[in-house]
């Protein structure tokens, strides 16, 4: 046997022997490696194929990794983290390319997140593009510099405050409307304030028949003899009906005269009871209206000074190509879920986005989180499903950081799969995942200016945005 043979089989009893006694020697190896060829310390020499495709076609391939990063037109966002390109958006742009089926839009976010700053800087965005702005209910103030920013006025409401707005004021004319035809919508648009008024003031949607029939005398009553309708001329038509109403309106008449002299008399009054003292002006960018002055007022005060605001601004927009017009709805949970309006508000809204799309108004609802809408009642029950009905209207959702305990509910209601859940829960102030319709998808950093931050900031200097 050769020596070279002999000294290998040497080696390998005494490997057998370490092996059964569990005592291998130590490695030879230096603690650098061999420094030799085939020995795996050099790049391996299989390289994977490249495989090139669209943005498109990976965004099918790879759901919610890739997106298809196809540029929107509108105004400036901030750059989509998911496909390192520009984000831009306009609600009138993306319903025109067929992305949405609605101009209107939902941003929720806890404070602190960034919900409010993206509402604020999408507004004077689209502002510096054409489109007008404007805020029915400003429970803070905050939006008074963020419309001087562009131009903007402000109508400030409430105690002590000169500017009244009349709650049945119809609003302008319009040029092709008979003079027939202009007397059943006033009265039409009326009976449904009167109603309205008296749902938040009573806690409750239900009125009787002879109530409804009461109401549609009363305001007849009032137009036989006047020009324009106020609230204290209605509440006195039911008290006082003519004589060959009296009987119809009856006792029924009674009890809404009880009801409306709150706003006339009682603890509401001095605040609709007027004529209204300023105009709508269609043309201004951005018109906000500050009612940081009720911030003490009741509730029922809040939310029938939120009715005659949001009516006032819808109706005075007229419809056109020029007039788009985005509604900003501060604190929309609060306005459209509110305990002493029994939901009614909820049912008008979910009304008005019927016919938002046709006379080209955006709504962009504010709101913190989804559990705000099972707030309303039961899960199942009738306003219940209008509020989710009226979400589902609302095909673009913005969705900024929320708490953990919320999640669940979110992704049920708003449709993410486990890898937008995560998403959302990854979020970083400032940045919100956004669902464009029902295909589009991204996550959005929203860039702004130091000079921007310093109007939309709401916590004061050098607080965190909302």
């Amino acid at each position: 046997m050769s020596r070279r043979r002999s000294g290998s089989v040497s080696r390998l009893s005494a490997w057998r022997d370490a092996i059964a006694e569990d005592a291998l020697p130590a490695s030879s190896m230096p603690a650098g490696g061999w420094k030799a060829t085939h020995n795996l310390r050099a790049r391996p020499g299989v390289v994977a194929p490249v495989h090139r495709a669209s943005s498109r076609t990976l965004g099918a391939a790879l759901p919610f990794l890739a997106e298809s990063g196809e540029p929107m037109a509108g105004a400036y966002i901030g750059p989509n983290l998911l496909s390192r390109s520009t984000f831009c958006f306009d609600p009138w742009e993306a319903y025109a390319a067929g992305v949405v089926r609605s101009h209107s839009m939902a941003i929720f976010g806890v404070k602190g997140s960034g919900k409010s700053v993206l509402a604020k800087a999408l507004s004077t965005r689209l502002c510096r593009l054409g489109r007008k702005v404007a805020v029915p209910h400003d429970p803070n103030g905050e939006w008074t510099r963020v419309a001087a920013y562009v131009g903007g006025v402000t109508m400030r409401l409430g105690p002590g405050q000169a500017a009244r707005i009349n709650p049945l004021d119809p609003g302008p004319r319009r040029a092709d409307v008979s003079d027939a035809d202009w007397t059943q919508e006033v009265l039409q648009f009326q009976r449904a304030k009167v109603r309205a008024m008296v749902a938040i003031l009573r806690n409750t949607t239900e009125l009787s028949e002879i109530e409804h029939t009461a109401i549609d005398l009363a305001l007849e009553q009032v137009h036989r003899s006047n020009s324009t309708a106020l609230v204290p001329m209605v509440w006195e038509a039911l008290r006082h009906p003519d004589s060959h109403i009296a009987e119809e309106i009856g006792a029924g008449g009674q009890m809404l005269a009880h009801t409306l002299r709150r706003v006339t008399v009682g603890d509401l009054a001095d605040l609709m009871d007027r004529p209204s003292t300023v105009a709508f002006d269609a043309n201004t960018p951005m018109l906000t209206v500050d009612t940081s002055e009720l911030l003490r007022a009741s509730a029922e005060t809040k939310a029938l000074l939120r009715l005659a605001t949001t009516d006032w601004i819808e109706r005075g927009t007229p419809a056109g190509p020029g007039q788009a017009r985005l509604i900003v709805h501060e604190e929309a949970a609060v306005a459209l879920l509110n305990e002493v309006a029994g939901g009614g508000n909820l049912i008008g809204r979910v009304s008005d986005e019927k016919t938002a799309r046709h006379k080209r108004r955006s709504n962009c609802y504010l709101i913190h989180r989804i559990n705000d809408f099972d707030a309303l009642g039961d899960r199942g029950s009738a306003l219940h499903a209008q509020a989710l009905g009226l979400l589902a209207d609302c095909d673009t959702r913005v969705n900024y950081a929320q708490h953990t305990g919320e999640l669940e509910r979110s992704s049920q209601v708003l449709g993410w799969n486990r890898t937008q859940t995560e998403l959302v829960r990854k979020l970083r102030r400032g940045e919100g995942f956004w669902q464009i319709g029902p295909e589009r998808v991204a996550k959005v950093r929203n860039d702004c200016t130091p000079g921007e931050l310093a109007v939309f900031r709401t916590d004061g200097p050098g607080a965190a945005p909302r």
